[in-house]
C-alpha cells in the first residue's frame, strides 16, 4: 500500500478528471470497492466528481497548486478504499461503541488546537494523530505511516513555516474531526480551494459526515482497551444536532474568544492554506466577509441551543484569556463540569507538554481587521450579543 500513495508525492499536469482519479487509486491499491449503499458510494462519486469539476472551473490553480492538489484527492482516495477493504476483515467493529467522548469546539484560533493538545496528554484519552486520520488502515507493506504523511504534508506546503506560524500542521499532531471526515468528501475542500457550487451541494451532509467518522472511530478501537476519545473541531458549532445524534452521550467544551481577534486570524488561515493552491483565488475582502457572516451563525446558533433546558449538564464554556493564564486550571475546571476525574497522571503529562509545546510558545501575531475589509464596527454588529451572552473579553483590536 505504500506505493499506491506514490503519485501523492509525485507532480500532476493533467486536468483534475474524477473518473480517471478514480481509476488510478484503483489501479494503485488493487481495490475497487467504494463502499456501496452502507457507504454512500453513489453520493461519494458525484460529490467527487463536482469538486473535480469545480477546482478546474474556480481555483485557479497553480502549476504547483495542481500538483498539490492531485495529492491531497488522491490520498483521500487511496485511503479510502484501503480503509474500506481492511474494515471488511476488522471483526466486530460495527459493535464497537463510541462511549462518551470528550469533543469540542468553539470559535476558532480561541484555543481549541492549544486545549485538544492538552487533554490529548491524559492517559485516559485516545486523540487521533494527523497520520491515523489520513490513513486509517496499516499499509500493506508494514510501512511507516507517520513518516509517509510527513512526506506528503511537506509535498502539500503544509508544513511550511509560514503556514506552521499560523496554524501547526504535522503528522504526529492530533487532529480534527473535519479529518476523520474527509474520506466521505466534506466541507474541508472548502477550505482549500474556491469552490462555492461544490460547498453549496454538500451544505446538508453533516449525517453521513458523522456516520463516517463514527465507522472510523469504530475500526480503529476495535480489539483494543477502551480508553475516551478527545476531539475536536470549531465546525461543530455548524452542526450541534447532528453531533449529538452521532455522540449522543458527548461530553462538549466549547471556547470562546473576542471575535475582534478570531475573524482576522481565521481569514488569514483560509487566505494562507488558499495560496498553497493558487495565486489569483485569495481575496482577503471576500474571505473576511465569508467568514463573519459564516461565525456570526454559528455563534447565534450555539447561543439559541446553549439557552435550552437540560444543556448545563453536558458542556463547559472556556474562555480564551482564562486558557492562556492558567492552561491547567481551565482543564480541572473542565473536567470537573463534565464529571471527568483530573487525575495526577493526567495534570502531571500536560505540565510535561506545556514545558515543550511549541504551540504554546510560539510569537504572537497580529492580524488587522482592515486586511481583510472589516473593521470595529462590523464586528461589534455582527458579534456583540453572543459577546456579552458568554461574558467574552474585548481585546485590544487591530
Amino acid at each position: 500500500m505504500s506505493d499506491a500513495y506514490a503519485s501523492a508525492l509525485a507532480g500532476f499536469a493533467a486536468p483534475l478528471a474524477a473518473a480517471a482519479l478514480l481509476a488510478e487509486a484503483e489501479a494503485r491499491t488493487g481495490l475497487s470497492d467504494w463502499g456501496g449503499r452502507r457507504w454512500g458510494e453513489d453520493r461519494f462519486r458525484h460529490d467527487f466528481a463536482l469538486l473535480c469539476d469545480e477546482i478546474e472551473a474556480s481555483a485557479a490553480l497553480t502549476a504547483t497548486g495542481r500538483s498539490r492538489t492531485h495529492s491531497r484527492l488522491m490520498t483521500m482516495l487511496v485511503s479510502r478504499l484501503g480503509y474500506l477493504d481492511a474494515r471488511k476483515a476488522a471483526k466486530g467493529a460495527d459493535a464497537e461503541r463510541i462511549a462518551a467522548p470528550l469533543i469540542g469546539s468553539g470559535m476558532p484560533r480561541a484555543g481549541t488546537t492549544f486545549l485538544h493538545g492538552l487533554f490529548a496528554r491524559d492517559p485516559a484519552n485516545r486523540a487521533v494523530p494527523a497520520w491515523q486520520a489520513a490513513m486509517p488502515a496499516p499499509l500493506a507493506d508494514g510501512g511507516d505511516r507517520a513518516a509517509l504523511y510527513a512526506r506528503i504534508l511537506a509535498f502539500q506546503g503544509m508544513t511550511a513555516p509560514d503556514v506552521t506560524a499560523i496554524h501547526p500542521f504535522g503528522s504526529e499532531l492530533p487532529e480534527e474531526c473535519i479529518f476523520l471526515q474527509e474520506g466521505n468528501l466534506g466541507s474541508l475542500y472548502g477550505v482549500y480551494w474556491n469552490v462555492p457550487r461544490y460547498q453549496a451541494a454538500i451544505a446538508g451532509k453533516m449525517p453521513s459526515a458523522f456516520a463516517w467518522q463514527v465507522g472510523v472511530m469504530q475500526y480503529l478501537q476495535a480489539g483494543g482497551p477502551p480508553r475516551r476519545w478527545a476531539l475536536k473541531g470549531p465546525g461543530h458549532l455548524f452542526a450541534w444536532r447532528e453531533l449529538l445524534i452521532a455522540f449522543p452521550d458527548a461530553r462538549l467544551y466549547v471556547n470562546h474568544r473576542d471575535p475582534g481577534k478570531v475573524i482576522p486570524s481565521i481569514a488569514s488561515l483560509f487566505a494562507r492554506l488558499r495560496a498553497l493552491f493558487s495565486d489569483d483565488a485569495v481575496d482577503p475582502a471576500a474571505i473576511g466577509a465569508q467568514q463573519l457572516a459564516a461565525w456570526q451563525h454559528a455563534t447565534g446558533e450555539y447561543a439559541a441551543w446553549r439557552d435550552c433546558e437540560g444543556v448545563e449538564a453536558c458542556v463547559s464554556d472556556v474562555r480564551f484569556t482564562d486558557l492562556v493564564t492558567d492552561p491547567l486550571a481551565t482543564v480541572a475546571r473542565v473536567y470537573d463540569e463534565l464529571g471527568i476525574g483530573f487525575t495526577a497522571d493526567a495534570r502531571d503529562a500536560m505540565a510535561r507538554h506545556l514545558e515543550t509545546d511549541p504551540h504554546a510558545a510560539a510569537p504572537k501575531r497580529a492580524y488587522r481587521l482592515a486586511d481583510y475589509g472589516l473593521d470595529e464596527a462590523a464586528i461589534e454588529a455582527a458579534f456583540a450579543p453572543y459577546i456579552e451572552r458568554f461574558s467574552i473579553e474585548r481585546e485590544k483590536r487591530q
